[in-house]
């Protein structure tokens, strides 16, 4: 068990000095996270973004599209190099190199939505009362459900020859449930003294599923 913590901290700090390394990759996500949120911002101008039902849908909008072009990229640096050989016989563990790649997408999701975040609040000048700690927890979850189906359909579609446009097609509709939820779950961080108990739940139940799942199945999609 110790060397396979070893091993997945091993892995995950590989993958970030890659991604870190090409930097041109963090600076097109976080370019695109920002112009998304330009453009949403600009569009809404003459609507009224006190309301607490407009705030919560267009921020994960946001984040959902910026995370589908930074988990897109997941697999590319292996499959460009024709490592995934030399990887499964270094580690021995399939499992260790998906959730190494789970966490560091995450990673990079956090650094992201840390830059996006406070601009798209500052871009339309929002005044909420925030449940700034419920407001943090569903942001953690949110983004490892998406960081998680992200990151197995991309593994998936990484055996298709020129998938690459199938990410969102796929990520899209199976996300709606998480959408919905961390929707609920924001909108509820924006009331004070308000926590939606199931949505929570729900969060969590759709975290631990898609986290199971790759452990019976990416062996499988990895040899195949």
């Amino acid at each position: 068990m110790n060397s396979y913590f070893k091993n997945l901290w091993i892995l995950y700090l590989k993958d970030l000095k890659c991604e870190f390394r090409s930097i041109d990759n963090m600076a097109s996500t976080i370019v695109f996270g920002l112009m998304v949120t330009f453009i949403i911002s600009l569009s809404l101008q003459n609507l009224d973004m006190e309301s607490i039902n407009i705030f919560p849908s267009l921020l994960w909008v946001v984040v959902l599209f910026t995370v589908t072009l930074g988990v897109n990229r997941s697999f590319d640096f292996e499959k460009e190099n024709k490592a995934h050989e030399a990887l499964i016989m270094a580690v021995g563990d399939w499992s260790c190199i998906f959730f190494a790649k789970v966490i560091s997408n995450l990673t990079l999701l956090f650094v992201v939505e840390a830059i996006i975040i406070p601009l798209y609040i500052i871009f339309n000048d929002i005044r909420f009362d925030f449940n700034y700690g419920f407001f943090l927890l569903t942001l953690i979850l949110g983004s490892c459900g998406l960081s998680l189906i992200g990151t197995l359909l991309n593994s998936i579609i990484l055996q298709i020859r020129g998938s690459k446009l199938l990410l969102p097609v796929l990520l899209f509709p199976l996300s709606i449930p998480l959408f919905i939820a961390v929707t609920e779950c924001t909108k509820a961080s924006l009331i004070a003294g308000y926590i939606p108990v199931r949505w929570v739940n729900f969060l969590i139940l759709f975290d631990l599923i898609h986290f199971l799942i790759p452990l019976f199945i990416f062996d499988y999609i990895m040899e195949n």
